[in-house]
Formats: structure tokens, C-alpha cells, sequence
């Protein structure tokens, strides 16, 4: 069931407006709309202690979010959507610097993010179950939570109810870009699943243009969606045959 390259537009353009809007928040990172943190029930952690940045570590974050995210049968892990957001924030996004722009390697702080909030709701004794570590062996304080102690954590950056101070360089004191990220990711996620990335099969972690279809559309197919095409018939009202005054 191939399909042509192009297939791929739509889902580039999704990144890409998202790439934009992530790029101006992260140059503006205190806008008026974040000028007031709520620092209700934020517990002080010690400045960066957060510093795993090893790759499997990473990974095993990922996967653990997509998975609270879209759990198993034919879920976000079954569709590798670990690699897709690891992919898209090491990718898609960069900061204007002195020489000119700077590609970001997001990905790796992202998941050290992702640890900070995690452990900070742990030590608030707000959590559902007790941490399991055993759930991904290479992961921190995130990927040991339950399902619902993730959504927590993640609750807690989008609510700027963390210690600011604790987080890695990119994200520290950064409200703007905290929000922004951690409010979008679910987004990604989404967009991943629904798109043609797993039918890439090994040269999905290529770059686009290097991509090749060699696995069936399988979530196309499962909400019987035909692929793009320049228009499909669809009723957009009846004629009118008469008018009355």
C-alpha cells in the first residue's frame, strides 16, 4: 500500500508551525500572560539536580510519557512514537545566537524536566502509588510513576507549580517556554500517531527527504482515512432552486 512521498507535507507543516511558535516562545520566554508564577505548594529543590542526560535514560523517559499517553493495544510505544518526539526536539527547533542560529538538542533536558517535576511531587507525598522503578529500569523519577502520577508531574509544569531553579539550563527560570512545551507535547504525540511516521519502518529516524515507505498505513487504516489527495467529495450544502423574498 504505497504511497507517494509528499505524503509526508502534512505532517512537515504540523512540525513546522509548531517549530515557529516553539522558536518565538523560546525567545520570549516571560511574555505578560506568565508574568505572575504561582509558587502555591512548590517545594525548593537543590539547583540542578537533575543531571542524567544519557540516551537511554532519555528514551526511557519517552517512553514513558507516550505511553501514559496512548497506552497499549496498538499504542503510542507500539508505533516507536518514543523516537518520534525524541526526533522532532533535536530536530525541529533553534535559537537565534551571536553567529547566527543554533540547533537545540532538546530532547535530553526535555526528559531531565520531566524528572525534576516528578520528584518534586514524590517528595510532596501527592502521589497515587509508590514509584516503580521496574516499569523502565533506565529511567528516573518520571518513568516510575503510575499513569495518573505522571499526568501530575506534568500537571505541575503546566501550572508553574515547580521550582524553577531546579530545572536544566534551557528550561531554568523559563516559564514561558516550560508551559509552552510541556502543554504541547501531548500534541506531538497525537500528531505522530496519526501520521505516516511508523510506515517509515527503518528510515524513519532518517531526515525527510530520505524517508521510505515500507509498512502499511496501519492507523490510517484504522479510522478507514484514504490518504491526502487534492479534494474529496463531501456535502457542503444543498442547491437552491428557488429564492423567496
Amino acid at each position: 500500500m504505497n504511497k507517494p512521498e509528499e505524503d509526508s507535507s502534512s505532517t512537515q507543516h504540523k512540525n513546522s508551525v509548531f517549530s515557529d511558535e516553539f522558536n518565538h516562545t523560546l525567545t520570549h520566554p516571560f511574555s505578560k500572560k506568565h508574568s505572575s508564577l504561582s509558587t502555591t505548594n512548590t517545594v525548593q529543590l537543590p539547583i540542578q539536580m537533575m543531571s542524567t542526560d544519557s540516551i537511554p535514560h532519555t528514551r526511557a523517559t519517552f517512553m514513558a510519557f507516550v505511553d501514559a499517553v496512548i497506552p497499549s493495544t496498538l499504542g503510542a510505544l507500539d508505533l516507536r512514537l518514543d523516537d518520534f518526539l525524541i526526533w522532532s526536539l533535536d530536530h525541529n527547533f533553534s535559537i537565534q545566537k551571536e553567529w547566527g542560529l543554533k540547533n537545540i538538542q532538546l530532547s535530553h533536558v526535555t526528559a531531565q524536566t520531566f524528572d525534576a517535576a516528578a520528584l518534586q511531587l514524590i517528595l510532596s507525598g501527592n502521589i497515587s502509588e509508590a514509584p516503580n522503578y521496574s516499569n523502565f529500569p533506565e529511567g528516573g523519577p518520571f518513568a516510575a510513576l503510575s499513569f495518573a502520577d505522571r499526568f501530575e508531574a506534568i500537571h505541575l509544569l503546566e501550572n508553574s507549580r515547580v521550582d524553577l531553579e531546579s530545572l536544566p539550563s534551557t528550561y531554568r527560570n523559563n516559564i514561558g517556554l516550560v508551559k509552552f512545551t510541556f502543554t504541547n507535547l501531548h500534541q506531538l504525540v497525537m500528531l505522530g500517531y496519526y501520521s505516516e511516521w511508523f510506515s517509515y519502518g527503518a528510515t524513519r529516524l532518517a531526515f525527510p527527504e530520505e524517508r521510505r515507505i515500507d509498512r502499511s498505513y496501519i492507523t490510517w487504516e484504522l479510522i478507514q482515512y484514504p490518504g491526502p489527495a487534492l479534494g474529496y467529495r463531501d456535502l457542503r450544502g444543498f442547491l437552491v432552486k428557488k429564492f423567496k423574498n
